[in-house]
């Protein structure tokens, strides 16, 4: 199956802005697309926000399946991930790609939106490979912080503003692209009361 390369960004931005239209992170759909054009086994997005703090938001299969490459990627910290494509073979993991997706500051700056996303398979990865990320990685940067940033303001901005302070620190972490756990985990709180904070402001 040949992928064309203009094609596939296309689709993965208009799919990528629905989901973020319907109140969902458009972190799952942006690595699905990456999965299924580069036959990629397993993928995740985490959260970085310029510390050496990582947050899983999105993986595929699922996170238990991504844990190895995540805990990877801790051990290496985020300064090693400062090109927007790194191709690299990682004994016990296979191939595995970097995206580092920092928004453009050329564009308005999104304060609060980096991401970092690893694709894995057994197979190398070839010029053709990082020539679709390459072409991903400008879009990205510009775009999907600005949607997503654009999307939680909107929702914002018709809420009740009978919102407490830990709701809003809440608001603002789901509105980064963080799960559940990793929202609880920043702020010293069990999941179940992040989901109990989410049910008072929803």
């Amino acid at each position: 199956m040949t992928i064309v390369p203009a094609d596939m960004v296309l689709d993965m931005l208009a799919d990528t802005i629905d989901a973020l239209n319907k109140g969902r992170s458009g972190d799952a759909t942006v690595i699905g697309h990456l999965a299924k054009a580069l036959e990629a086994d397993r993928a995740l997005s985490v959260y970085v926000d310029g510390t050496d703090t990582f947050d899983l938001v999105a993986a595929v299969p699922s996170a238990a399946e991504v844990q190895p490459l995540f805990e990877h990627m801790a051990r290496l910290g985020v300064a090693a991930f400062q090109q927007h494509v790194n191709i690299e073979h990682v004994p016990g993991l296979g191939h595995v790609v970097f995206v580092m997706i920092r928004p453009d500051h050329e564009a308005a700056p999104v304060e609060g939106f980096g991401r970092i996303i690893a694709l894995g398979r057994p197979e190398p990865y070839d010029e053709a490979s990082r020539q679709l990320l390459e072409r991903a990685c400008r879009p990205l940067s510009v775009l999907w912080p600005q949607a997503a940033m654009a999307f939680a303001k909107e929702r914002v901005g018709h809420a009740d503003y009978n919102i407490t302070g830990r709701e809003l620190q809440v608001l603002e972490l789901l509105a980064k692209g963080l799960l559940a756990t990793s929202i609880a985990a920043r702020l010293d709180l069990s999941p179940r009361t992040v989901h109990k904070h989410l049910g008072n402001i929803y």
